[in-house]
Order: structure tokens, then C-alpha cells, then sequence
């Protein structure tokens, strides 16, 4: 290892010397300086600063600072800089030299022209330099009077004593000191109430903030933060958002809101403190995806056209539609059919089938894509793919025509006036008179001097005029002009819909509503006629039609009353949904055929039959039910005759059994779950008062019998017309013959349990039945419903619609003539709170009823009892899983 240069060191020490006495010189001008800097950190550990207005806090910070710093530069401008000489004698004394042989470092011999005398020196000089030792300069130690030496020890213990009673809050009171604008944390914080409202695409509950949340919360995209800050003395500052949005609300309030549109940290500052500090994960708003799923085009032996469709996005699908274009087209024309969705998916698929077949690219190959639009505006369209539009087959030649001409004429393939020319020859292939005038007008509305707006309505007839000559050549004029009337009405109901639609609130107006009542009632009437056409033709077959069925004069009121219903709520999509189901049906009218007609009338021959067995069946389980109060009455009054006197209180439900608390609510418990050992004993009864009833008893027991006779009956009649027997009606028999057996014996409490259980067979014996006449049995029928005519409750689409129930002023307890297979589904049974019940058969059924205060009071108490019990973990597991389950419907 290299030794260190001696000359090298011996420098580097007197420069640290120099620095040295430099701090010692500049310690008279920076004393006061570092005095006063000392005192307003005094000041600022007492809080005297950031109390003060921000405005005198930044002139006082000013003003001590800028004259420190002013005392500073002045004062060591006026410091000499230090000499070697001085340096040398600072290290002389540090390290305690006697006689200053550092001068002989820096002497020179007065002679120095002689080789021997520089010799004799530099001998000189090297044996002082290795006689110096270890050399050193100490810390600086300016000169000071007892003043400023009691100053030094004073200040500094004033500061420490000031820190430590300061505490944690010392580092916030030198800043908020020290940063005018800012508060300590002896400042109580203002109060921050922070929330999250989701965008209108995706509704929800809004989130809530709390200042100290630690998750990752999710929020769409487009969420809005709102915060309100209240007793804050400065404007906050809301960190994390890119245009936040401010407001004053008052002195001390402030609103704060801004959109998030991407992830990370947000936090709101007031006066340099956080309130609050938040991550947030922003879920995207993609595009939704649309695609087709499947190929389109026309349906099986069907005038319309199949478009499969497959849309998914996360918030919900607004809008679907199918943008359609004829390729080579000239004048571009697109066709967009609308997709009616069921609310708002988020992921859905399905097959609309519009009919399409009075568009002129009808028969054509055609381009087509759908096109979505979310909840949210974002848009997006599928991939291109070709098909076929389905397209009528007409058998008139002349209607052949007409449609051809009617179609070129569309696509601007044909100008007006070869139209007209070519309408004019058409009009010598036929005689009748209605048809010559109608192309008369037709070609009138195509001349030059036509009034404006004329060939714009000319498609529209030239269509109507088609369908006619069809109907004409097939069915005969009557036939015909009743279709043409159909047609009509329809379109006017649709364009009646389609405006109210357009004019949003101000589409259900009285004038709209009743001008929607007449459309309506036209389009009954037209319907009606035709119904009467075709019945009429039937008979001419040898054909009996039976009765719809329908609880009104006509079968298309029910249908009728539930559109208007429908539009009036602002149900547009469904309303057009019905339409187009009544629509359908009168468009099977026109191409039915004899054995159409002749099926027709064995489906209503069977639809009639099953509403004749639901009839039946409710009268037996009235007539059961009517037999279960008169012996729960007998039971109680011989009950009542036996007890002691009653004192008025009613019993305690927490001494009660969990068995006797289900059965209070008119459940019956589970066989795990029996009375303890340790129960009371049953109520006993009054053997005289048990006698006194044999009369009533007798009665009942023949009812019994003659209801268990019913019961075999209706079950015959039911496998006879489905091919599907059910097992429950045999249940039924054998808890009937049970009944009959305690009657006779005179025990109604086992008659009352029997007679429960035969209801409870009843109803499932109802559900079997329903079951296998909508699954068609042995193909009588019943698969399916009506071609023709609307079904009653369901208006032929096997699904309640809004407003199917209790717009005739029906009564709730009795069987409708047109009730339809499913519409009893949405009935359900009633618990003695009053509600609905998860399972079991229609309420009218059961003659559920809704209880009176003191029972709801009674239920409510035993739900309570029920919930404790539940919650207490030293009960059998069994019970407890049970006790659970039974809870989850509350």
C-alpha cells in the first residue's frame, strides 16, 4: 500500500484550517440570523403562525425569512477571506506547536543562489517536517460573551421542550408553519359524506364511502363520485379525476363531483390534509357483441323470415335491429327491421321472425347485418352475411303482376309513367269492376299532373290490391272483402301504436286512448266477420265448430281489451307483439283448409273438455274444503267444552314445540320432528258434546263418499283425454276413504289431518293435470294452442300477458270459461301472513284468504319464535337445517 503524500496532506489541513476560521468570522453575522429563524420555529410549535389569516401567515413567513436571509447574505459579504499564514498558526495551536515551525514551510533562505546553502535548507526543512508529528485542526469555536453562551443552551432547549410537548402533532405544526395554507392535525378534520352514483346504464344502489376503505371498489365506467364537504376552511382538492367539478354550497361547504373514467387512486385534499383516499377499478363500457347465430331466411312452409340473432354486452342491449340492402342496388336503399328485445339483456339470443314479405326485396338474395346499440349509446354491427327474404306465394296471375310491377316501381327500376302504361294493358285481363276502378286510381296516381303525394300511396294499394285478387280467386268475394277489411283495421291499429308510441307520455292521452279504442273495436268486428266466414265454411263441410270458449261474447275481446291495455301503459313492444300474433291468426283464416278447420275443431273439442275437468276439480276441492271447516269446527267446540275456563291470554309461543308452531301456521312438520316426550298432551274433548255432533258428522261423512266418487270419476276423464294418468287423484281416493273411516268412528282429528292431506293430493292431482294437457297426452289435441282463435287468458301464446286477470270484473273464486292451460301458473297459494307461497296450486283453489290483524299478529309472533330458534346452535342439527330452510322464504 502506497504512503500518502506529505505536501498533499499538509495542504488539505490548511484548507480545512481555513474553513475553520472562515465559521469562526461568520458566526458575528449569522447569529442573528439563526436567532430569529430559531424564534419562529418557537412560534410555529405554538401554533401561532397557522392560526393567523393565510394572508398575514405568508406576509409574517415573509418577513422573517427575507430578513434572515437579508441579515445572512449582508453579513458574510462582510467576512475576510483567511490567509495561509493564519491557517498555519490555527494548526500550530490545534497541535499544540511551540515556536511556529510551520514558518520554516514557508521561509526561504535569504542566499538561496548557492547549490550548497538550497541544500542545507531543504536538509532543514525535512528535518522539521518529519519533528511536526501528527498535525490537526479542531471544530470552530467562535469567540462568545456569557450572553450569547446562555443563548446557545437556551434557544435550543426552548425548541427541544416545545417538540416534546408537542408530541406527534410537532412534524404537522413545522409544516403547517411553515406552509402557509395548510393545517396541523390539532384541526379537527372537516366532515366528508363521499358516494359513488352508477351511470344511468347500469343501475344499482349507490356506493357508499367511508374515509379510511382499504378495497378496490368496482364501478362502471362513467360513474360519478360525489363528495360533500362541510366545516372546511379552504376549497378542497379532489385528486385522481381529470376534470373534477366544484361548488360552494355555503362559507364552510363544498360539493365535489367528477366522472371516472379510469382506474386508480382518488383522494380529497383540504388545506394539505386528506379526507378520504379511495382505489377504484373503472370497468370498461365496450361495444356490445352482435352476432348472428345461425342462418337467415325464410321459415318452414311460412310467409316470414327467420333472422337468428346473438347480442351480449355488460350493462344491457338497448336496441337490435337488422340493416338490410339489395346488392347493386343504384339508389341504395336499406330496410331496417326492428328486433324487439325483452327488456334490457345483457346476454340473449333468439329467432325474430318479422314478416317481410311485403317488402320489395321479398324473394330476393339480399345482404344483411345487425346492428345493437347498449344501454350505455355504444353501437356496434355484426358481419355481413347473404340470405333469401321470404316472399307470399300467390295463385292469381294478375296479383303475379301486380306485385312484379310493384316491386320494380319500388326499386326505381321503373319510372311512374311506364308504371301507369303498364297498369293500363293489366286492365284488359279482367272484367270485374272493382278491380278496374282500383286500377284506375292507381294508374291516375301515377300521371304527371297527379296532386302530390299521390305515388307515394300507390305501393301500399298495389299490395292490398294483390292480396285481394288472391283471396278473390281462392275463397270468393265475401271471403275476400272480409280479409281486406282485417288487413285494413290491422294497419290502423299499427299506425295508432306507432304514433303513440312516437309521442312518448303524450301518447296516452284520453283523445289517443279512445282513438285507439275505436281502432281496436273496428279490427274486433273485422276479425269477428271473418271468424264467422270461415265457421260458416266449415259448416258447408260437414264440419261442427264448438264454442272458443272465451269468457266473452266474441273471441277477440279479451285479445282487444289486452292490447289497448298494453298500449295505454306504455307497453309498445307488447302491444306490437300481440298485433302481430292476431296478425298471424288471421293470416292462417286465409290459408285454411278443411282439414285446417276439421283439427281446429278437435283441439277446441279438447280445450273444452279440460276447462270442464279444471271446473270440476275446483268444485271438489271447494266442496273438500267445505267438509275440513265443518269438522275443524266440531273439533274446536268439543275442545272449547272440555278446557277449563279460558282466561283470555293467549298462548305463549316460546313454550310451544317447533311441531305445534308449524302447525299454527298451517304447516305440517317434517316426520323428523315430532312432539318431545315431555309435551303437553293433547287438548282432550267432550265425549257429550262429540255426541251431540253425529248428525253433522253423518252428512259430511256422505258427502265424503259421494266426492270420493267424483274423484274417480274426474281421474277416468282425465287419463281418457290426455293418455297420462294422474297418480294424485289415486292418493286422493285412499286419504278420502280415510276420512270417511274417522268420521264413522268419530275422531275428526284424524279426519281433519286426512282431509288436509286430500287437499294437498287435490292439488297436485291439479298441477298432473295440467301438466299432461299441455304436453298433448295421447295427441288429441292438446299440444299447442288454438290456430285461429285466441286462447282465452293467454291470447294463443301460452304466456300471461299484462293485464289477463281482472279487467271483466270476473270473480277471483270461480272458474273462467276461458281459462287457458297455463294460466294458473302464476296463482300460487297464500301462507297465513298473506303471501305467496314458492309451490301449490292457484289461490281460488285453495280459498286462501287474507288473515285479519289479530291472525297477522299471531303469524308474526310465531315467525319471531321461529327465527329465535334458529339462531340457538344447541337444537338438533336436523331441526336446525330444517328451521333454515323454512326461514328462506320470509
Amino acid at each position: 500500500m502506497a504512503e500518502p503524500n506529505p505536501a498533499l496532506h499538509f495542504k488539505t489541513l490548511r484548507r480545512k484550517a481555513q474553513r475553520v476560521l472562515w465559521w469562526e468570522r461568520a458566526w458575528e453575522p449569522l447569529r442573528w440570523p439563526l436567532l430569529l429563524v430559531a424564534f419562529y420555529v418557537l412560534a410555529c410549535l405554538a401554533r401561532i403562525p397557522q392560526s393567523l389569516p393565510d394572508w398575514l401567515h405568508t406576509l409574517l413567513e415573509a418577513g422573517v425569512l427575507g430578513t434572515a436571509l437579508w441579515l445572512t447574505i449582508t453579513g458574510l459579504r462582510r467576512v475576510p477571506p483567511v490567509s495561509i499564514p493564519v491557517a498555519d498558526r490555527r494548526i500550530e495551536h490545534d497541535s499544540k506547536l511551540a515556536y511556529q515551525p510551520l514558518l520554516s514551510l514557508t521561509d526561504r533562505p535569504a542566499f538561496a543562489g548557492n547549490g550548497e546553502q538550497s541544500a542545507i535548507w531543504s536538509r532543514h526543512v525535512e528535518r522539521v517536517t518529519a519533528s511536526l508529528g501528527t498535525l490537526r485542526v479542531g471544530l470552530p469555536h467562535p469567540e462568545t460573551s456569557l450572553h450569547e453562551r446562555l443563548a446557545l443552551i437556551a434557544v435550543p432547549l426552548a425548541i427541544v421542550v416545545a417538540a416534546v410537548l408537542g408530541g406527534t402533532h410537532t412534524p404537522s405544526r413545522l409544516h403547517a408553519g411553515l406552509i402557509p395554507g395548510v393545517d396541523d392535525d390539532s384541526i379537527s378534520l372537516p366532515t366528508l359524506q363521499a358516494w359513488i352514483d352508477r351511470p344511468s346504464y347500469a343501475p344499482g344502489a349507490p356506493i357508499f364511502l367511508s374515509a379510511t376503505g382499504h378495497n378496490t371498489l368496482d364501478v362502471p365506467q362513467g360513474a360519478i363520485l360525489n363528495a360533500t364537504i362541510t366545516g372546511a376552511h379552504g376549497k378542497p382538492t379532489l385528486h385522481g379525476i381529470a376534470t373534477p367539478e366544484q361548488n360552494r354550497l355555503d362559507a364552510e361547504s363544498w360539493n365535489s363531483h367528477g366522472t371516472l373514467q379510469q382506474s386508480g387512486t382518488i383522494s380529497i385534499v383540504v388545506r394539505g390534509r386528506t379526507l378520504g383516499s379511495w382505489r377504484v377499478k373503472v370497468e370498461p363500457d365496450l361495444p356490445p357483441t352482435v352476432t348472428w347465430d345461425g342462418k337467415p331466411g325464410p321459415q318452414k312452409d311460412d310467409w316470414r323470415t327467420g333472422l337468428p340473432w346473438h347480442v351480449h354486452q355488460t350493462y344491457g342491449v338497448a336496441s337490435l335491429e337488422a340493416e338490410i340492402n339489395l346488392p347493386g342496388l343504384t339508389r341504395g336503399r336499406i330496410l331496417h327491421v326492428p328486433i324487439p328485445l325483452d327488456g334490457q339483456p345483457k346476454d340473449a339470443k333468439g329467432v325474430a321472425t318479422p314478416d317481410l314479405s311485403s317488402d320489395p326485396f321479398a324473394g330476393m338474395e339480399v345482404e344483411g347485418r345487425l346492428h345493437t346499440k347498449s344501454v350505455s349509446g355504444r353501437e356496434s354491427r355484426s358481419d355481413i352475411v347473404k340470405f333469401q327474404i321470404a316472399a307470399r306465394k300467390f295463385t292469381d296471375p294478375l296479383a303475379r303482376a301486380l306485385v312484379a310491377l310493384r316491386r320494380r316501381l319500388m326499386l326505381g327500376q321503373q319510372r311512374a309513367s311506364q308504371a301507369a302504361a303498364e297498369l293500363n294493358l293489366l286492365t284488359q285481363t279482367t272484367d270485374e269492376r272493382a278491380i278496374l276502378a282500383a286500377l284506375g286510381l292507381e294508374i291516375a296516381s301515377l300521371q304527371k299532373d297527379a296532386p302530390d303525394g299521390s305515388a307515394d300511396r300507390v305501393p301500399g294499394e298495389l299490395w292490398a290490391l294483390a292480396l285481394y285478387l288472391d283471396d278473390l280467386r281462392r275463397d270468393g268475394p265475401d271471403i275476400a272483402d272480409a280479409a281486406a277489411e282485417v288487413r285494413a283495421a290491422q294497419q290502423g291499429v299499427q299506425q295508432q301504436l306507432d304514433h303513440m308510441r312516437d309521442l312518448g307520455d303524450k301518447g296516452h292521452t284520453l283523445p289517443e286512448q279512445e282513438e285507439l279504442q275505436r281502432r281496436t273495436q273496428a279490427l274486433k268486428d273485422a276479425l269477428n266477420r271473418r271468424m264467422q266466414l270461415l265457421f260458416s265454411r266449415a259448416a258447408q263441410s260437414g264440419i261442427v265448430m264448438p264454442q272458443s270458449g272465451t269468457s266473452s261474447a266474441d273471441p277477440f275481446s279479451d285479445e282487444m281489451r289486452r292490447l289497448q291495455s298494453e298500449a295505454n301503459q306504455g307497453h309498445g313492444d307488447e302491444a306490437l307483439k300481440r298485433l302481430q300474433q292476431m296478425e298471424d291468426m288471421a293470416e292462417r283464416m286465409r290459408q285454411a283448409s278443411p282439414e285446417d278447420l276439421k283439427a281446429l275443431a278437435e283441439q277446441m273439442k279438447a280445450q273444452a273438455e279440460a276447462r270442464a275437468q279444471r271446473a270440476a276439480l275446483h268444485d271438489l276441492v271447494h266442496r273438500e274444503t267445505t267438509l275440513l271447516d265443518h269438522t275443524q269446527s266440531r273439533l274446536s267446540a268439543a275442545q272449547k267444552a272440555a278446557a277449563p275456563p279460558d282466561d283470555g291470554s293467549r298462548p305463549d309461543v316460546s313454550q310451544m314445540s317447533t311441531a305445534d308452531l308449524l302447525r299454527q301456521l298451517g304447516m305440517q312438520p317434517p316426520p323428523g320432528m315430532e312432539q318431545p316426550a315431555d309435551a303437553k298432551p293433547p287438548t282432550p274433548v267432550d265425549p257429550a258434546t262429540v255426541a251431540a255432533q253425529s248428525d253433522g258428522r253423518r252428512a259430511d261423512h256422505a258427502l265424503q263418499r259421494a266426492l270420493q266418487r267424483v274423484n274417480d270419476i274426474l281421474s277416468h276423464r282425465v287419463k281418457d283425454l290426455t293418455g297420462k294418468p294422474a297418480t294424485a287423484f289415486d292418493k286422493a281416493k285412499t286419504d278420502m276413504q280415510t276420512a270417511r273411516e274417522a268420521l264413522a268412528d268419530r275422531k275428526d282429528a284424524e279426519a281433519q289431518t286426512a282431509e288436509q292431506k286430500v287437499l294437498a293430493d287435490l292439488s297436485e292431482a291439479g298441477k298432473q293435470m295440467r301438466q299432461n294437457q299441455k304436453s298433448g297426452g295421447s295427441g288429441k289435441g292438446q299440444g299447442g294452442s288454438l290456430s285461429f282463435i285466441p286462447s282465452g287468458g293467454t291470447g294463443g301464446s301460452g304466456k300471461p300477458q299484462h293485464g289477463a286477470k281482472g279487467q271483466q270484473g270476473d270473480d277471483g273464486d270461480q272458474p273462467q270459461a276461458g281459462d287457458e292451460d297455463g294460466e294458473d301458473d302464476d296463482q300460487k297459494d297464500q301462507d297465513p301472513l298473506g303471501r305467496k307461497l314458492g309451490e301449490g296450486d292457484k289461490g281460488k283453489d285453495s280459498d286462501a284468504h287474507i288473515p285479519d290483524k289479530s291472525a297477522r299478529d299471531r303469524a308474526r309472533d310465531i315467525e319471531r319464535e321461529l327465527r329465535r330458534r334458529a339462531s340457538d346452535r344447541t337444537r338438533p342439527q336436523s331441526e336446525l337445517d330444517y328451521l333454515e330452510r323454512l326461514l328462506k322464504s320470509f
